[in-house]
């Protein structure tokens, strides 16, 4: 029986590991979760009965990010020195990393984002291995592995996840009808610095016009603009995949959320400066999801899909041939991390 460290740093690490925990528990190993001590990541490991310690609570000021790298690092470490963790796994991240090396414990770390290329200098000397999406278009280096998926097929493919319509009951919509969900961020994030999504006038634009086609479900990072409030409707956060399957379309300038919504097979919109090669791929090979540097250029091609009359359809046969060409990376990461607790140097053949 092994021991397996998962750290969790925000609420989509919670979707991308619980399913490799299940399976690791269920093959006898034991696992824990670290996690920052921020109210959603809680929530959802309580959702999904998951072992699990708060390590760190996030500070404010100028020199948070340079306290955080420090103590989260030190309690990382004590932590897994007190599990007795064989092996430790995360989004890629030096508070990891380093006690990995520390504890002389194979560590792997999963990106899929490429313009981290700060926290990619910081994770990777520590790092095993690095698990990465095939289309991921930048070259890591010889501890690189790829896998023909996107990380949010861990949590969102067939194989992991099924939509529930009674999800709709308690939002009193049914299946079939329209609504669309809107998600605006707070460009907080380190590697969101300088980046930009709708204007003031733009999410103006677009709450007005998709008001008049159906219902909108607005999900906001942060503080929400009291015009934009009626707009705003609570839900449990476990509930948002299914919305997103069942929704007429997603548009915003979530990432995650992008992603998550053309794998359900639902038209999504992204409104932001940002690229990653997932977008690339599910844009140019799958034409699921469209991105934007206006929010002017989104609210019109918004107009043109909704024209559709089989829109829906045309998303879902669209999602067929991205399942027929991806794989579930759930088992794929297990066995990594199996193929590392057998043997800390493990590198995949083809690497």
């Amino acid at each position: 029986m092994a021991h397996i460290l998962i750290d969790i740093g925000h609420p989509a690490h919670v979707h991308l590991f619980r399913g490799a925990a299940r399976d690791w528990q269920a093959a006898g190993h034991r696992v824990l979760f670290t996690a920052l001590d921020r109210e959603m990541i809680v929530y959802l490991l309580d959702q999904y009965h998951l072992p699990y310690t708060v390590i760190y609570k996030r500070r404010r000021g100028k020199l948070a990010l340079l306290v955080e790298l420090v103590f989260r690092t030190l309690a990382t470490w004590r932590e897994a020195r007190r599990f007795q963790a064989d092996l430790l796994v995360s989004m890629g991240s030096p508070t990891v990393g380093l006690p990995a090396r520390l504890l002389g414990k194979p560590y792997l770390a999963l990106t899929d984002t490429e313009h981290a290329t700060e926290q990619h200098a910081l994770f990777k000397p520590f790092a095993t291995l690095v698990a990465t999406p095939s289309v991921f278009n930048r070259d890591l280096g010889p501890k690189q592995v790829r896998y023909a998926g996107y990380h949010e097929l861990a949590y969102l493919h067939p194989d992991e996840f099924t939509p529930d319509p009674a999800v709709l009951e308690s939002l009193g919509l049914t299946p079939g009808d329209r609504f669309f969900i809107v998600r605006f961020v707070a460009w907080g994030a380190t590697h969101d610095i300088g980046e930009r999504g709708f204007s003031l006038d733009d999410k103006r634009e677009l709450l007005r016009y998709l008001s008049t086609q159906g219902r909108v479900l607005l999900s906001v990072e942060g503080k929400v603009d009291p015009e934009f409030q009626p707009f705003v409707t609570p839900f449990p956060p476990e509930q948002i995949h299914h919305l997103l399957a069942f929704a007429t379309l997603y548009i915003g300038e979530g990432g995650t959320m992008l992603t998550e919504a053309a794998v359900l097979g639902t038209p999504a919109l992204f409104v932001s400066s940002l690229r990653a090669g997932n977008w690339d791929d599910l844009r140019d090979n799958y034409d699921l999801l469209y991105f934007y540097d206006s929010g002017q250029a989104a609210i019109d091609k918004t107009r043109e899909l909704l024209a559709l009359p089989d829109l829906k359809q045309q998303w879902l046969e669209k999602r067929a041939r991205l399942l027929a060409d991806k794989i579930n990376p759930t088992p794929w990461l297990v066995e990594l991390g199996n193929h590392l607790l057998d043997d800390p140097q493990y590198r995949p053949p083809h690497g």
